[in-house]
């Protein structure tokens, strides 16, 4: 399955499910990414996007179609800068997931850039799409954590990835070479 048909026809046939995007280019998540959210948008869902460079994703999400001033000043459009320090994005992120609207549906884009080069990043990480995944039932809508493979240190990658695998109900892995793997667990 290529990328695209994920992007255009897999996505649009979940419903509040948390999903794991594992990629090595940044670029072709984004397009994924930048679909799900341009479709939640015209479906006037409610939208968030963490992100390390929320100017360069607006400018990226511009290009791609998006019409980001209008939806940032409708408030359909959040997005939400990711701190530098990984041990600030723990709290950030769990205050944000507690704060989430109930009243509608919503779409939501995790963005993951960390340099995960230590056990304590990784299992603090781990800790927090569990916490996620087990407030998973109160959020109207889906949720996709991105992960960049690359900044996992491959010694660490295996069980890493492993343990993700446990907090999430669907998983996607984008090749190089435009295709997608999937698997659901739901």
């Amino acid at each position: 399955m290529s990328y695209t048909e994920v992007s255009h026809e897999h996505l649009e046939s979940m419903d509040n499910t948390h999903i794991l995007l594992f990629h090595e280019e940044q670029k072709k998540a984004e397009e994924i990414e930048f679909s799900f959210i341009k479709t939640g948008l015209e479906n006037k869902q409610t939208c968030f996007y963490t992100t390390n460079d929320p100017e360069k994703l607006k400018e990226n999400m511009k290009k791609f179609g998006i019409d980001v001033d209008t939806s940032i000043k409708n408030g359909l459009l959040n997005i939400v800068k990711i701190p530098k320090e990984f041990e600030d994005y723990e709290k950030m992120i769990m205050d944000k997931v507690k704060s989430l609207p109930q009243d509608g549906k919503i779409r939501v884009v995790s963005t993951h850039y960390f340099d995960f080069n230590k056990e304590a990043k990784t299992e603090s990480m781990e800790e927090i799409e569990q916490c996620v995944d087990d407030r998973f039932h109160k959020i109207p809508g889906n949720f996709i954590c991105s992960f960049h493979v690359p900044s996992v240190n491959k010694e660490l990658a295996p069980k890493f990835m492993k343990n993700l695998l446990d907090s999430h109900h669907e998983i996607l892995f984008l090749t190089k070479e435009d295709q997608i793997e999937k698997f659901s667990f739901v």
